[in-house]
């Protein structure tokens, strides 16, 4: 009898690039020259994978605001996973910016991508599980076919590929 495969379409940063892309944004803030004398703060709660900016309002916001994204982004950590919340003031010309780091498919998400893979016409089933979808089929060129496919596609999050395995 012919083994199933199987792998995964999940959306999940690599948190120890986020880790490392904040640090290096705190050491710029501490260290470029249009920054100097400025409060600039940067804090991230991992529990609720939250990052908070707060700096003067302008230009040094959004200048902070870029050099997280690029820090972001030469980290291979995709920009899709940041969802920039609105720009608040609070007083004393200081502003505060929410950037939530997004993990995991939406269950919409994750029916786009099933409806996606079964129009395919490739012997596979995909199945929702949890903030993943599981693809499985009993010839491998199928599954590679599919993430092939997928890579074409853009349903608006990064989308990775793991645990790939035969039983």
């Amino acid at each position: 009898m012919a083994k199933d495969s199987s792998f995964d379409v999940v959306s999940e940063p690599d948190w120890s690039e986020v880790l490392n892309a904040i640090d290096q944004t705190r050491r710029e803030a501490g260290t470029r020259y249009d920054f100097r004398g400025q409060d600039i703060e940067i804090d991230y709660d991992q529990a609720k994978h939250v990052i908070t900016l707060d700096a003067p309002e302008g230009l040094v916001m959004d200048s902070l605001r870029t050099v997280l994204g690029e820090k972001m982004a030469r980290r291979q950590v995709s920009l899709k996973f940041l969802e920039y919340g609105e720009i608040e003031s609070h007083g004393m010309a200081r502003a505060r910016v929410r950037i939530t780091i997004k993990s995991g498919i939406e269950t919409e998400v994750a029916k786009k991508i099933q409806k996606a893979i079964r129009a395919v016409g490739v012997k596979v089933e995909p199945q929702i599980q949890g903030d993943a979808v599981r693809v499985s089929g009993k010839n491998r060129d199928d599954l590679q076919t599919v993430i092939q496919f997928l890579k074409s596609q853009d349903f608006g999050i990064e989308l990775a590929y793991t645990n790939f395995r035969t039983s």
